[in-house]
Protein backbone atom coordinates (compact mmCIF):
# COMPACT_ATOMS: atom_id res chain seq x y z
CA UNK A 1 0.00 0.00 0.00
CA UNK A 2 1.26 3.45 -0.87
CA UNK A 3 2.06 5.89 1.95
CA UNK A 4 -0.93 8.07 1.08
CA UNK A 5 -3.22 5.03 1.24
CA UNK A 6 -1.77 4.01 4.59
CA UNK A 7 -2.43 7.53 5.84
CA UNK A 8 -6.11 7.33 4.89
CA UNK A 9 -6.52 3.85 6.37
CA UNK A 10 -4.80 4.91 9.58
CA UNK A 11 -7.06 7.95 9.86
CA UNK A 12 -10.21 5.82 9.45
CA UNK A 13 -8.94 3.30 12.01
CA UNK A 14 -8.19 6.09 14.49
CA UNK A 15 -11.70 7.51 14.12
CA UNK A 16 -13.22 4.03 14.39
CA UNK A 17 -11.35 3.42 17.63
CA UNK A 18 -11.90 6.86 19.11
CA UNK A 19 -15.56 7.06 18.11
CA UNK A 20 -16.89 4.19 20.29
CA UNK A 21 -14.60 5.28 23.11
CA UNK A 22 -16.04 8.77 22.98
CA UNK A 23 -19.56 7.37 22.96
CA UNK A 24 -18.92 5.33 26.09
CA UNK A 25 -16.86 7.92 27.99
CA UNK A 26 -17.44 11.50 28.94
CA UNK A 27 -15.79 14.29 26.97
CA UNK A 28 -13.46 14.77 29.92
CA UNK A 29 -11.92 11.32 29.37
CA UNK A 30 -11.41 11.31 25.59
CA UNK A 31 -10.17 14.14 23.37
CA UNK A 32 -9.22 14.35 19.72
CA UNK A 33 -7.54 17.41 18.19
CA UNK A 34 -6.80 17.84 14.50
CA UNK A 35 -4.80 20.45 12.64
CA UNK A 36 -4.63 20.51 8.84
CA UNK A 37 -2.36 22.99 7.04
CA UNK A 38 -1.86 23.71 3.33
CA UNK A 39 0.95 26.06 2.34
CA UNK A 40 2.45 27.27 -0.92
CA UNK A 41 5.71 29.15 -1.50
CA UNK A 42 6.96 30.97 -4.56
CA UNK A 43 10.26 32.62 -5.42
CA UNK A 44 13.84 31.46 -5.78
CA UNK A 45 14.78 27.77 -5.55
CA UNK A 46 11.43 26.52 -4.26
CA UNK A 47 8.83 24.21 -5.73
CA UNK A 48 5.50 25.76 -6.69
CA UNK A 49 3.71 22.67 -5.40
CA UNK A 50 1.79 22.84 -2.11
CA UNK A 51 2.71 21.09 1.10
CA UNK A 52 0.01 19.48 3.24
CA UNK A 53 0.37 18.60 6.92
CA UNK A 54 -2.18 16.66 8.98
CA UNK A 55 -1.45 16.52 12.73
CA UNK A 56 -3.80 14.44 14.92
CA UNK A 57 -3.52 14.30 18.71
CA UNK A 58 -5.64 11.78 20.60
CA UNK A 59 -5.82 11.51 24.37
CA UNK A 60 -7.59 8.96 26.59
CA UNK A 61 -7.90 9.37 30.36
CA UNK A 62 -7.38 5.82 31.60
CA UNK A 63 -7.85 6.56 35.29
CA UNK A 64 -7.12 9.27 37.80
CA UNK A 65 -3.66 10.71 36.86
CA UNK A 66 -3.13 8.22 33.97
CA UNK A 67 -3.39 9.13 30.28
CA UNK A 68 -2.56 7.70 26.87
CA UNK A 69 -1.34 9.95 24.03
CA UNK A 70 -1.36 8.99 20.33
CA UNK A 71 -0.18 11.40 17.64
CA UNK A 72 -0.15 10.49 13.93
CA UNK A 73 1.59 13.05 11.72
CA UNK A 74 0.98 12.93 7.96
CA UNK A 75 2.61 15.12 5.32
CA UNK A 76 2.67 15.57 1.58
CA UNK A 77 6.08 17.28 1.15
CA UNK A 78 7.24 19.58 -1.61
CA UNK A 79 9.70 18.12 -4.15
CA UNK A 80 13.37 18.74 -3.41
CA UNK A 81 15.00 19.87 -5.63
CA UNK A 82 12.07 21.93 -6.95
CA UNK A 83 12.11 20.22 -10.36
CA UNK A 84 11.93 16.70 -8.93
CA UNK A 85 8.85 14.47 -9.05
CA UNK A 86 6.44 14.70 -6.10
CA UNK A 87 7.75 12.56 -3.23
CA UNK A 88 5.55 10.02 -1.44
CA UNK A 89 3.52 11.00 1.59
CA UNK A 90 5.15 10.80 5.01
CA UNK A 91 3.00 8.73 7.37
CA UNK A 92 4.54 8.77 10.82
CA UNK A 93 3.48 8.09 14.37
CA UNK A 94 5.15 10.87 16.33
CA UNK A 95 3.85 9.96 19.75
CA UNK A 96 2.42 6.84 21.41
CA UNK A 97 2.95 7.09 25.14
CA UNK A 98 1.55 6.69 28.62
CA UNK A 99 1.61 9.62 31.06
CA UNK A 100 1.27 9.72 34.84
CA UNK A 101 0.75 13.06 36.60
CA UNK A 102 0.59 13.89 40.29
CA UNK A 103 -0.16 17.48 41.33
CA UNK A 104 1.21 19.08 44.49
CA UNK A 105 3.79 21.60 45.73
CA UNK A 106 6.26 19.61 43.62
CA UNK A 107 4.28 18.31 40.65
CA UNK A 108 5.43 15.02 39.13
CA UNK A 109 4.97 13.76 35.58
CA UNK A 110 6.26 10.58 33.95
CA UNK A 111 6.04 9.90 30.19
CA UNK A 112 6.98 6.52 28.72
CA UNK A 113 6.80 5.18 25.17
CA UNK A 114 7.45 7.13 21.99
CA UNK A 115 7.86 10.57 23.50
CA UNK A 116 8.89 14.07 22.50
CA UNK A 117 12.58 14.38 23.27
CA UNK A 118 12.96 16.92 26.12
CA UNK A 119 15.81 18.65 24.26
CA UNK A 120 15.00 21.75 22.23
CA UNK A 121 12.11 24.20 22.10
CA UNK A 122 11.61 24.06 18.33
CA UNK A 123 10.05 20.61 18.56
CA UNK A 124 6.83 22.21 19.81
CA UNK A 125 6.43 24.11 16.52
CA UNK A 126 6.00 20.92 14.47
CA UNK A 127 2.24 21.34 14.90
CA UNK A 128 1.03 23.95 12.34
CA UNK A 129 -1.41 25.35 14.91
CA UNK A 130 1.43 26.09 17.35
CA UNK A 131 3.96 27.27 14.74
CA UNK A 132 3.96 31.11 14.67
CA UNK A 133 5.39 31.13 11.13
CA UNK A 134 4.75 28.95 8.07
CA UNK A 135 8.11 27.24 7.52
CA UNK A 136 9.48 24.83 10.09
CA UNK A 137 12.78 25.17 11.91
CA UNK A 138 15.55 24.62 9.33
CA UNK A 139 18.01 23.61 12.05
CA UNK A 140 15.73 20.76 13.14
CA UNK A 141 14.98 19.31 9.70
CA UNK A 142 17.93 20.13 7.42
CA UNK A 143 20.87 17.68 7.68
CA UNK A 144 24.31 19.15 8.24
CA UNK A 145 26.99 18.81 5.58
CA UNK A 146 28.94 15.53 5.53
CA UNK A 147 31.88 15.68 7.93
CA UNK A 148 32.34 11.99 8.84
CA UNK A 149 32.92 9.86 5.76
CA UNK A 150 30.89 6.68 5.82
CA UNK A 151 28.11 7.84 8.14
CA UNK A 152 24.61 9.20 7.48
CA UNK A 153 23.88 12.92 7.73
CA UNK A 154 21.86 14.40 10.57
CA UNK A 155 20.71 17.80 11.86
CA UNK A 156 22.41 19.78 14.61
CA UNK A 157 19.26 19.17 16.65
CA UNK A 158 16.41 16.92 15.61
CA UNK A 159 12.65 17.15 15.88
CA UNK A 160 12.55 13.60 17.21
CA UNK A 161 10.13 11.34 19.07
CA UNK A 162 12.24 8.37 20.23
CA UNK A 163 11.37 5.45 22.47
CA UNK A 164 12.17 6.31 26.07
CA UNK A 165 10.98 7.65 29.40
CA UNK A 166 11.21 11.07 31.03
CA UNK A 167 10.60 12.18 34.62
CA UNK A 168 9.65 15.84 35.15
CA UNK A 169 9.42 17.66 38.48
CA UNK A 170 8.15 21.24 38.73
CA UNK A 171 7.36 23.86 41.34
CA UNK A 172 6.34 27.51 41.15
CA UNK A 173 9.84 28.84 40.43
CA UNK A 174 11.75 25.84 39.05
CA UNK A 175 11.50 22.67 36.99
CA UNK A 176 13.80 19.77 36.16
CA UNK A 177 13.73 16.60 34.08
CA UNK A 178 15.77 13.48 33.38
CA UNK A 179 15.26 11.09 30.47
CA UNK A 180 16.63 7.94 28.90
CA UNK A 181 15.89 7.57 25.16
CA UNK A 182 17.00 5.22 22.40
CA UNK A 183 18.38 7.76 19.90
CA UNK A 184 20.46 10.92 20.17
CA UNK A 185 18.92 14.37 19.64
CA UNK A 186 21.09 14.85 16.53
CA UNK A 187 19.38 11.93 14.73
CA UNK A 188 15.81 12.11 13.49
CA UNK A 189 13.55 9.32 14.75
CA UNK A 190 9.85 8.69 14.15
CA UNK A 191 7.85 5.46 14.25
CA UNK A 192 7.14 4.53 10.64
CA UNK A 193 10.05 6.49 9.10
CA UNK A 194 11.92 4.87 6.22
CA UNK A 195 15.32 4.98 7.98
CA UNK A 196 15.69 5.32 11.74
CA UNK A 197 19.00 5.22 13.62
CA UNK A 198 20.10 2.08 15.43
CA UNK A 199 18.89 1.95 19.02
CA UNK A 200 21.41 3.20 21.57
CA UNK A 201 20.87 4.55 25.09
CA UNK A 202 21.19 8.33 25.41
CA UNK A 203 20.93 10.24 28.70
CA UNK A 204 19.19 13.64 28.73
CA UNK A 205 18.59 16.08 31.56
CA UNK A 206 17.64 19.69 32.07
CA UNK A 207 16.48 22.32 34.52
CA UNK A 208 14.83 25.72 34.42
CA UNK A 209 14.00 28.63 36.66
CA UNK A 210 11.04 31.01 36.57
CA UNK A 211 12.17 34.06 38.57
CA UNK A 212 9.04 36.02 37.69
CA UNK A 213 5.77 35.48 35.90
CA UNK A 214 6.31 35.18 32.15
CA UNK A 215 10.08 34.54 32.25
CA UNK A 216 11.77 31.14 32.13
CA UNK A 217 15.45 30.35 31.61
CA UNK A 218 16.66 26.79 31.10
CA UNK A 219 19.61 24.55 30.34
CA UNK A 220 19.64 21.05 28.91
CA UNK A 221 22.29 18.38 28.26
CA UNK A 222 22.44 15.08 26.40
CA UNK A 223 25.17 12.48 26.12
CA UNK A 224 25.51 9.15 24.34
CA UNK A 225 26.28 7.47 21.03
CA UNK A 226 24.66 9.14 18.03
CA UNK A 227 25.95 6.69 15.44
CA UNK A 228 26.56 2.95 15.87
CA UNK A 229 29.36 1.13 14.12
CA UNK A 230 26.89 -1.08 12.21
CA UNK A 231 25.51 2.02 10.42
CA UNK A 232 28.89 2.90 8.87
CA UNK A 233 30.09 1.95 5.41
CA UNK A 234 32.78 -0.78 5.33
CA UNK A 235 35.57 1.70 4.52
CA UNK A 236 34.79 4.11 7.38
CA UNK A 237 36.90 4.10 10.57
CA UNK A 238 35.42 1.64 13.05
CA UNK A 239 33.82 2.59 16.35
CA UNK A 240 30.69 4.30 17.62
CA UNK A 241 30.35 8.07 17.37
CA UNK A 242 29.38 10.00 20.52
CA UNK A 243 27.70 13.36 21.08
CA UNK A 244 27.64 15.73 24.02
CA UNK A 245 24.96 18.37 23.60
CA UNK A 246 24.51 21.46 25.76
CA UNK A 247 21.61 23.82 25.18
CA UNK A 248 20.39 27.09 26.63
CA UNK A 249 16.82 28.32 26.21
CA UNK A 250 14.58 31.15 27.31
CA UNK A 251 10.96 32.30 27.12
CA UNK A 252 9.61 35.74 27.97
CA UNK A 253 5.98 36.81 27.70
CA UNK A 254 4.55 40.17 28.74
CA UNK A 255 1.08 41.47 27.82
CA UNK A 256 0.75 40.82 24.05
CA UNK A 257 4.39 39.99 23.31
CA UNK A 258 6.19 36.65 23.48
CA UNK A 259 9.89 36.00 22.79
CA UNK A 260 11.60 32.60 22.59
CA UNK A 261 15.26 31.79 22.04
CA UNK A 262 17.58 28.80 22.01
CA UNK A 263 21.28 28.04 21.54
CA UNK A 264 22.60 24.49 21.01
CA UNK A 265 26.25 23.33 21.12
CA UNK A 266 27.16 19.85 19.84
CA UNK A 267 30.48 18.13 20.39
CA UNK A 268 30.63 15.16 17.99
CA UNK A 269 33.38 12.66 18.82
CA UNK A 270 34.81 10.29 16.20
CA UNK A 271 37.85 7.97 16.34
CA UNK A 272 40.88 10.23 16.76
CA UNK A 273 39.04 13.53 16.30
CA UNK A 274 36.11 15.70 17.39
CA UNK A 275 33.86 18.16 15.57
CA UNK A 276 31.70 21.03 16.78
CA UNK A 277 28.29 22.21 15.57
CA UNK A 278 25.93 24.99 16.66
CA UNK A 279 22.25 25.73 16.17
CA UNK A 280 20.24 28.69 17.38
CA UNK A 281 17.00 30.57 16.84
CA UNK A 282 15.11 33.54 18.19
CA UNK A 283 11.44 34.10 17.46
CA UNK A 284 8.77 36.53 18.56
CA UNK A 285 5.01 36.95 18.44
CA UNK A 286 3.22 40.28 18.73
CA UNK A 287 -0.56 40.13 19.08
CA UNK A 288 -2.09 43.26 17.56
CA UNK A 289 -5.79 42.49 17.98
CA UNK A 290 -7.76 39.34 18.89
CA UNK A 291 -7.56 38.34 15.20
CA UNK A 292 -4.24 39.78 13.97
CA UNK A 293 -0.64 39.00 14.93
CA UNK A 294 2.85 39.55 13.54
CA UNK A 295 5.40 36.77 14.02
CA UNK A 296 9.06 36.34 13.12
CA UNK A 297 11.92 33.90 13.39
CA UNK A 298 15.65 34.12 12.67
CA UNK A 299 17.76 30.98 12.94
CA UNK A 300 21.04 29.46 11.95
CA UNK A 301 23.16 26.32 12.00
CA UNK A 302 26.94 25.99 11.86
CA UNK A 303 27.94 22.56 10.57
CA UNK A 304 31.37 21.07 11.30
CA UNK A 305 34.07 22.08 8.80
CA UNK A 306 34.60 19.32 6.25
CA UNK A 307 38.09 20.36 5.20
CA UNK A 308 40.51 23.27 4.90
CA UNK A 309 40.64 26.35 2.70
CA UNK A 310 38.28 29.19 1.86
CA UNK A 311 35.74 26.94 0.07
CA UNK A 312 35.28 24.73 3.10
CA UNK A 313 35.06 27.67 5.50
CA UNK A 314 32.13 28.95 3.44
CA UNK A 315 30.31 25.59 3.54
CA UNK A 316 29.13 25.12 7.10
CA UNK A 317 26.59 27.91 7.65
CA UNK A 318 22.84 27.77 7.12
CA UNK A 319 20.73 30.87 7.86
CA UNK A 320 16.99 31.49 7.56
CA UNK A 321 14.55 34.23 8.51
CA UNK A 322 10.80 34.59 8.21
CA UNK A 323 8.33 37.41 8.86
CA UNK A 324 4.70 36.32 9.07
CA UNK A 325 1.37 38.06 9.34
CA UNK A 326 -1.44 35.88 10.72
CA UNK A 327 -5.19 36.50 10.62
CA UNK A 328 -7.62 34.35 12.59
CA UNK A 329 -10.62 34.36 10.26
CA UNK A 330 -12.75 32.11 12.49
CA UNK A 331 -12.25 30.07 15.65
CA UNK A 332 -11.05 27.18 13.45
CA UNK A 333 -9.32 28.84 10.47
CA UNK A 334 -6.11 30.91 10.48
CA UNK A 335 -4.59 32.45 7.36
CA UNK A 336 -0.88 33.34 7.22
CA UNK A 337 1.32 35.19 4.73
CA UNK A 338 5.13 35.25 4.94
CA UNK A 339 8.30 36.66 3.54
CA UNK A 340 10.99 33.98 3.83
CA UNK A 341 14.73 34.30 3.17
CA UNK A 342 17.23 31.44 3.30
CA UNK A 343 20.97 31.07 2.76
CA UNK A 344 21.67 27.36 2.25
CA UNK A 345 24.93 25.61 3.05
CA UNK A 346 27.75 26.42 0.66
CA UNK A 347 26.18 29.56 -0.78
CA UNK A 348 26.90 33.26 -0.24
CA UNK A 349 23.59 34.54 -1.66
CA UNK A 350 20.10 34.37 -0.19
CA UNK A 351 16.95 32.83 -1.67
CA UNK A 352 13.91 35.12 -1.31
CA UNK A 353 10.44 33.60 -1.20
CA UNK A 354 6.82 34.46 -0.36
CA UNK A 355 4.41 32.01 1.19
CA UNK A 356 0.76 31.62 2.15
CA UNK A 357 -0.85 29.07 4.44
CA UNK A 358 -4.31 28.09 5.64
CA UNK A 359 -4.56 26.22 8.95
CA UNK A 360 -7.77 24.50 10.00
CA UNK A 361 -7.95 23.25 13.57
CA UNK A 362 -10.68 21.59 15.58
CA UNK A 363 -11.06 19.85 18.91
CA UNK A 364 -13.70 17.17 18.42
CA UNK A 365 -14.07 16.02 22.03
Amino acid sequence: MRSGGRACVFGFVLCAVAGPAAAQASSERVSLDTAVAIDLFGGENVSNRPQIIVDIIGTVQLADRWQIYVRPWIRMPRPSPPTADPPPWDTLLYQASVRYERPGPIATRVDAGFIASPVGLGIFDANPRANPTIAGHSSYFTPMLPFDAGGPRGPAIASTYPLGAVLTLSAIHWDTHVALVNSAPVRSFALGAAANPSATPVFEAGAGITPTTGLRLGVTVAQGAYLKEDELTPTAPRGDRDVTLVGFEGDYAVRYTKLTGEFIHDRLTMPGQAATAYAWFIQGTQTLTPRWSINGRHEGTSSPVAGTGAVFRAQPRLLAGELTGAYRATREITVKASYYARQPYGRLVWDHQAGVQIVWQRRWW
